[in-house]
């Protein structure tokens, strides 16, 4: 029996890969290593599809099923819906060092921070829903302990120091066929300890994107979330 159902979504490049890797090492945890992007799909099939995914934890022998789609911030709603009892773990990052990251990914810096912008103004609009945990990245860098501990007391699942030694188990969740070089990285990245990216956006972030996000559209989800 599934006792409970948890999506981690936001911001791409703002630690969701990272923290679902570490919870996916739980005993009492099943997660696919893919994002499926179901809820985007017909609702009929979008059932269909997590219907399989809840016959294969529970096959697992696993009580907690979990999801990693970034793009799911955009059907929150629809998974309420579709999924009674849901509970949605929403982490951000200081919107300087995500675009610098999206940016190498994307080529595109604009693109980068409008999505930065998009995705954590849904991200701020869900602050006080019961059923969502939002947590900041670097909250996670200074003290994992304490922040995957109330991570999963959220999802009702009992805290282990051995949950910080996640990565003795690598994972693959990026193929290398789209883009093999980026999916080297990633994967190398979320296997590997705790690490701190912050600061990139000192010599890797464009000075309009900068400004963008401290002086201008972005500045208040910068300050809503404690990074100015």
């Amino acid at each position: 029996m599934i006792r409970c159902k948890g999506f981690v979504c936001g911001c791409g490049h703002s630690g969701t890969t990272l923290i679902a890797t570490i919870l996916a090492s739980h005993a009492d945890v099943f997660l696919p290593f893919e994002e499926t992007n179901v809820f985007f799909k017909w609702a009929p099939l979008a059932l269909y599809r997590y219907s399989k995914l809840k016959r294969a934890a529970i096959g697992a022998g696993k009580s907690v099923l979990l999801e990693k789609t970034p793009r799911h911030i955009r059907r929150v709603d629809r998974i309420r819906r579709l999924v009674p009892g849901a509970k949605f773990v929403m982490p951000v990052r200081d919107g300087r060092d995500t675009v610098a990251s999206l940016t190498r990914r994307l080529g595109d810096a604009t693109e980068s921070l409008d999505r930065w912008i998009s995705d954590n103004t849904m991200v701020l609009a869900e602050r006080g829903s019961t059923d969502v945990l939002i947590y900041r990245y670097e909250d996670l860098v200074d003290d994992p302990e304490a922040t995957i501990e109330k991570i999963c007391t959220f999802l009702g699942l009992s805290f282990d120091q051995s949950l910080l030694d996640y990565h003795r188990s690598p994972q693959r969740w990026f193929t290398l066929d789209a883009q093999p070089q980026h999916a080297a990285l990633r994967n190398q990245q979320v296997n590997q300890p705790i690490y701190d990216g912050r600061g990139r956006w000192k010599t890797e972030l464009g000075q309009q994107e900068l400004m963008e996000l401290t002086e201008g559209r972005g500045k208040s989800l910068m300050q809503a979330f404690g990074y100015l």
